[in-house]
């Protein structure tokens, strides 16, 4: 599905964007109602080598060994943050080459920003999982009258499988819609539901959804999994911790300020506001 969007702002130089989303329509009505989804596209074998292998250099800068954790309780694991900061085709691979970006801009308008990125590895025989959470509250009681509670999109792209043994999505369906935090436990959930993906496929989920990971209990198998989180450029970036960013990095985006990609630009938070007029 494609969506012709004009932008009616002055200061935008790209008003007339075209969009196509990788969803059928029966899963982005899925994604509405249920807040998640695991589209049918998959990424090609070749993409998922280059992430993995992009990954595992960072992951190793990071930790020494396997047996070192970021966190040892609630988040168990191996996290490394904003990893697009220092390769960004970790980030425009599945943004731009995979159309990740584009489909987002279908739900959230044609405008958007990658507020962050991590990776989360799990490494066989430890049991790492994390309790119930969710990426982003935004809600109030009472709602106010004008103003919806802004979206992010978590956008989970796995390198590895993710079963039974190494630890598979747990979900709790239309939970976007609740006003309270769901317990900080891994107990099980009445109205939980098991996601397994296979290694390329991407789970889009509304931040806002009670999800945890489940814990690895393989014997050999260590789950790679990268994050992505969209919104509209009218939110701004969320960072766990500052991370300078590298000079292909600063490439990119240089790359993009020369040949004025307004989309990319917003992307990377470096667009959408109009220094002079402060409007966006």
């Amino acid at each position: 599905m494609t969506i012709n969007f004009v932008i009616h702002n002055a200061d935008v130089v790209l008003r007339e964007r075209t969009c196509t989303t990788m969803l059928t329509p029966q899963e982005e009505n899925v994604f509405v109602d249920q807040g998640v989804v695991v589209p049918a596209n998959r990424m090609p074998d070749d993409t998922i080598d280059l992430l993995r292998d992009a990954i595992d250099l960072q992951v190793a800068e990071h930790f020494p060994s396997a047996e070192d954790r970021t966190y040892d309780a609630e988040f168990s694991g191996q996290y490394v943050r904003d990893p697009h900061k220092q390769d960004p085709q970790i980030a425009m691979i599945p943004l731009l080459s995979f159309g990740l970006a584009d489909t987002v801009r279908c739900l959230l308008g044609p405008r958007i920003v990658l507020r962050n990125s991590n990776v989360r590895v799990t490494h066989p025989r430890t049991g790492d999982g994390t309790v119930w959470h969710t990426d982003y509250r935004p809600h109030t009681s009472p709602a106010s009258r004008l103003a919806s509670a802004p979206t992010v999109i978590t956008c989970l792209i796995y390198l590895d499988a993710a079963d039974e043994q190494t630890g598979p999505l747990l979900v709790v369906p239309g939970s976007h819609n609740r006003l309270d935090q769901p317990p900080a436990t891994d107990d099980p959930l009445d109205d939980q539901v098991m996601i397994q993906v296979q290694p390329g496929q991407v789970v889009l989920m509304n931040a806002a959804m009670w999800h945890r990971g489940g814990a690895n209990h393989s014997e050999r198998t260590t789950r790679r999994l990268l994050t992505l989180q969209l919104s509209s450029i009218f939110m701004p970036e969320f960072n766990f911790e500052p991370s300078l960013p590298s000079a292909a990095y600063q490439r990119l985006l240089e790359q993009a300020r020369s040949s004025e990609d307004e989309p990319l630009l917003e992307l990377l938070g470096h667009g959408g506001l109009n220094p002079t007029s402060a409007r966006y």
